[in-house]
């Protein structure tokens, strides 16, 4: 199994957008075939720096999420929406 944590720092301005396409990320991932879980959470005491905690199935079901139309959206929508890059943690877990 493979988690991963996204960390996003959002440009405040931009925080009601970001939360509406998440949304929708959120929803799209967790009906892939491959997903087992797909969470996004605002971190404590840091207004507008959210983590979306992804686990999946395998290396072949993350490597189709990331070439998924709605996961390919995010990202270039994203560039505009964040004020800092894209910071993932990837661990993998034993079955």
């Amino acid at each position: 199994m493979i988690v991963l944590q996204a960390y996003m720092k959002v440009k405040p301005e931009k925080r009601e957008e970001f939360l509406g396409e998440a949304q929708s990320l959120v929803q799209h991932s967790r009906a892939e075939e491959g997903n087992v879980q797909y969470d996004l959470f605002e971190k404590v005491g840091e207004e507008n720096t959210f983590v979306m905690l992804e686990k999946w199935k395998d290396e072949e079901a993350m490597k189709f999420h990331n070439g998924t139309e709605h996961f390919q959206g995010f990202v270039a929508k994203g560039k505009e929406l964040m004020n800092a890059p894209l910071d993932v943690v990837r661990t993998e877990l034993a079955d």
